[in-house]
């Protein structure tokens, strides 16, 4: 939590440091809601939700810092997770090219990297009192892409929406805790890319 709120005053600091950086753009801060569609079919679907800054570079350029979060039900799949609970929280860095700057609705679309982190919580199992196990996936980088479009409110507010990519392939690792033979470790990989739809608001400065 700590290097979280490390990491978010940062970029504050530096998205009021560049305000007014391009001329006939202005900074906004957004919130968001919506829908994340994992990949692996084993890993449902869940809500997702998040918030962020944008900075003008150029009348139709922009860079996006996003910060989100989405937790799924997890199904057991042989040599993959177990049944649980996986949370993903993805911090978005993000160029944004306008398409129709200055319009009613305005559509855009942009490409960006992420950092991943990952919490799994493993479900109920069947196993001897002797043996524990535990999953653990790794925290990494990821790469996004996608399209969207702000309609306008008012001068200060537009709603927008947007379809997006997310591709991360992570490494996994089983733990197996016996009390008889001691600690073993399987790995595996497991692909975190999912299909995000999302609906939200900008409040332009």
């Amino acid at each position: 939590m700590k290097k979280k709120i490390i990491i978010l005053g940062t970029i504050l600091f530096f998205f009021l440091s560049l305000q007014g950086l391009a001329q006939g753009q202005r900074s906004s801060f957004h919130a968001n809601v919506g829908i994340a569609f994992p990949k692996e079919e084993n890993i449902k679907s869940g809500f997702e939700s998040g918030f962020g800054f944008s900075l003008p570079l150029s009348k139709k350029m922009s860079l996006a810092f996003d910060f989100g979060y989405w937790k799924s039900t997890v199904h057991e799949k042989l040599g993959k997770l177990f049944n649980g609970k996986l949370s993903i929280n993805p911090f978005l860095f993000s160029l944004h090219y306008a398409l129709a700057a200055d319009k009613f609705v305005a559509p855009y679309i942009f490409l960006g990297s992420s950092l991943i982190f990952t919490t799994f919580k493993i479900g109920k199992y069947i196993s001897i009192p002797e043996i524990t196990i535990n999953q653990k996936l790794e925290n990494g980088i990821g790469v996004h892409l996608g399209s969207g479009a702000n309609v306008k409110l008012t001068r200060n507010l537009a709603l927008f929406a947007e379809i997006s990519y997310l591709y991360r392939k992570a490494k996994g690792k089983t733990i197996i805790t016996d009390m008889n033979f001691g600690v073993s470790t399987k790995e595996f990989s497991i692909n975190l890319g999912s299909l995000q739809l999302g609906l939200g608001m900008k409040y332009f400065f």
